[in-house]
């Protein structure tokens, strides 16, 4: 029983660092927040890693602490110590082309900071993975997954927890330190050097706020001289500038019409009123802390929908936006995804504004999709248009400029409404373009730059952004180079580990290839049902969670089937591949339209098939294998490779996934065709050779 207790809190303890590691890299470094499943598969392979071999190492344990403190103070002075730079990894950019020198040193920087971390994260994990595979040899290998699968849910469950509360880094730190402190009790080095990163982190930082999605930082703007209150606040998100919160009241303005930033935003958060004076009822999607709401309120909005997935945002919007538009009687504020909005309201706008949605946030720590990609498709605009009145309009504004983003956002839009849109460069506040589509599309802006004939003159043959391709940020269906350099210099990182460490002689066993192709299909399964379940039921935290604990359910209720009754792996397989197959024909658009209930019984069954057969084959498989440590650590080293080949959605968008998947599970049945009764087992005879 003690050993049961034991391994069902390692393995807590490390789906619980895995995502704190994750989220906590992605606000503080940005190179993060767009490459997230960098530290997740530098995560699997350490897990991986430790659990093949058995038991924290003894050269690899007396480094923890010294790899604790570097990788957790390095994140909480991340800004001092210049790691969080411009994104290198994907090729967005407003400025100008920058020259080679300084492309090259860009690209250094990305590669070692990428790289660094990763290598504390591989170490880190070694000795927190080899836990697991320590207890995991001491219990029989279903009931030892089952364990392991009960604990990672918990783990989930905890961490879940925290990010519901609005918690950040110290709490996340210190419940980490305190559920991994039974696992480390004879260190009393690294207790010690662990308590002293919690007491760092655990310093206030002031004006700091923590969201699900973001790290925010809000700093009050000093009023002119005589107005006794505030009358701005910038907002600055994962340390990037998000937005102003402004008073652009009529009283204000008329006493200080030259304030800044005020006076700046005043052009931007009129402009939608310009074109549609006094609407009735208006959509904002986006609505961030305010200032477009309070821009309908002025102009006698009657009634005024605000969205804003981030709740911290619209928290902040409602204590300290100086006009407080969401005191209004007039509004009604959601937190939730746009894209979930647009198909369950029953209300017809007036107006639909798009705010701007880019908060350089990931749809989960389980994917590469940035979840603001699904808000800028064409099936999202033609929701968004079905949800106009006969004379609605709707305005999209977004920095991108002369840029083949903007380019995109148009082609996208002509696509949706079937009309060209009419288009305007601002030119002013941020280097940005206006979008207008229906009834508003053929009242004239003079005050602006009209480029609508420049752009439909460019945007033959763009390459549109749909739910299927969504990604805005790339020019064309290609990986970056950078994450190209740094995959394959991770590859050969991980390559050189598993020779010093004398581990790679499973790459010609049956057994282990087995497993090994297992992993890479399941994550890949998994990224495929995570990327389809937010389209289905909205791209939050919240969902994102469920669906990850539901997957890791599926497949403890898979386990305990096996471990009642023989299941036939290969009718599990062919049930498996064959569900595979038609979800290419799946009708999702279909579900999307039924009522809540049905979605999540007919979309959550469909995604949730093949991960329960999925589990089949693999506790099936396990069942098999003494060594189950090894087994489990091979299956792990697999997901490094699914996380790797998920950047091929980059060019195939989603339907790659499937076929990845598909490839990875017949690379898998092959292997299994291959076992032999008497299998040899290379670690074994490793760990001969070690001894």
């Amino acid at each position: 029983m003690r050993n049961e207790l034991h391994l069902f809190l390692a393995s807590l303890v490390t789906l619980y660092f895995e995502l704190l590691i994750i989220r906590y890299l992605s606000t503080e470094i940005r190179i993060f927040a767009n490459l997230k499943n960098l530290p997740l598969i530098a995560s699997f392979f350490g897990i991986g890693l430790g659990m093949l071999l058995g038991k924290p190492n003894r050269r690899m344990r007396p480094v923890l602490p010294a790899v604790t403190a570097l990788l957790f103070l390095a994140t909480r002075f991340a800004q001092r110590l210049h790691f969080s730079f411009g994104d290198v990894s994907w090729e967005y950019s407003l400025g100008p082309p920058a020259g080679l020198g300084s492309r090259l040193l860009s690209l250094a920087r990305f590669l070692i900071v990428a790289l660094g971390y990763s290598g504390l994260i591989i170490a880190f994990f070694a000795v927190i993975g080899g836990f697991v595979g320590q207890y995991l040899k001491q219990v029989s290998p279903l009931r030892g997954y089952g364990i392991n699968l009960a604990g990672s849910l918990a783990g989930l469950i905890g961490f879940s927890c925290l990010a519901f509360l609005h918690l950040g880094p110290a709490s996340w730190l210190g419940l980490g330190f305190l559920l991994l402190v039974p696992l480390i009790a004879r260190d009393r080095l690294t207790i010690i050097v662990f308590a002293i990163v919690v007491g760092v982190v655990a310093v206030p930082q002031p004006n700091t706020f923590w969201s699900p999605y973001n790290r925010i930082d809000l700093v009050e703007m000093p009023p002119p001289a005589g107005w006794t209150r505030a009358s701005a606040y910038s907002l600055v998100a994962n340390h990037s500038w998000y937005q102003w919160l402004v008073d652009l009241s009529p009283e204000f303005l008329k006493r200080y019409p030259q304030a800044e930033p005020n006076r700046f935003a005043v052009p931007y958060y009129e402009l939608p009123y310009t074109l549609v004076p006094h609407p009735k009822n208006v959509l904002i999607l986006g609505a961030g802390t305010g200032n477009d709401v309070a821009g309908a309120l002025r102009h006698s909005a009657e009634h005024i929908d605000a969205v804003e997935i981030d709740p911290v945002i619209l928290e902040i919007g409602r204590k300290h936006h100086p006009e407080h538009p969401y005191d209004s009687r007039r509004v009604t504020a959601y937190t939730g995804d746009a894209r979930s909005f647009l198909r369950k309201t029953k209300t017809k706008y007036d107006l639909v504004v798009f705010g701007f949605l880019d908060s350089t946030t990931l749809l989960s720590s389980f994917s590469s999709l940035r979840l603001d990609n699904y808000v800028y498709t064409v099936e999202s605009f033609q929701e968004a248009k079905a949800v106009l009145t006969d004379q609605g309009s709707l305005v999209l504004s977004f920095a991108t400029g002369r840029n083949f983003a903007t380019d995109r956002l148009y082609a996208t839009l002509k696509a949706a409404f079937g009309t060209p849109p009419a288009a305007y460069f601002p030119g002013y506040w941020v280097r940005g373009v206006l979008l207008v589509e229906g009834y508003a599309r053929n009242t004239t802006l003079p005050q602006l730059v009209d480029v609508s004939g420049e752009l439909q003159a460019r945007t033959t043959g763009v390459l549109l952004s749909t739910d299927s391709w969504p990604f805005l940020y790339l020019t064309d269906r290609a990986i970056p180079g950078t994450v190209l350099v740094a995959a394959g210099l991770f590859l050969l990182m991980a390559w050189i580990v598993l020779r010093k460490t004398d581990l790679i002689g499973w790459k010609n066993s049956p057994a282990h290839l087995h497993f090994f192709f297992l992993g890479a299909g399941f994550l890949l399964l998994e990224t495929k049902a995570v990327t389809q379940l937010s389209l289905l039921f909205g791209g939050t935290w919240i969902v994102n969670s469920l669906v990850i604990g539901a997957f890791l359910a599926m497949s403890l209720a898979s386990n305990a089937l096996v471990s009642l009754r023989k299941v036939s792996t290969s009718a599990s397989y062919v049930i498996l591949l064959m569900l595979l197959v038609a979800d290419f024909w799946f009708p999702y658009s279909r579900v999307s339209a039924m009522s809540a209930s049905s979605r999540v019984l007919v979309g959550g069954g469909w995604a949730a098939l093949p991960v329960f057969f999925s589990g089949l084959v693999f506790s099936s498989s396990f069942q098999r294998f003494a060594s189950s440590s090894e087994m489990l650590g091979i299956n792990l080293l697999g997901a490094v490779l699914g996380g790797i080949l998920e950047n091929a959605v980059m060019i195939g968008g989603n339907p790659i996934l499937k076929a990845l998947a598909i490839g990875m599970y017949a690379l898998s049945a092959a292997a299994l065709l291959r076992i032999r009764p008497q299998l040899v087992d290379p670690f074994r005879h490793a760990a001969l050779r070690r001894a």
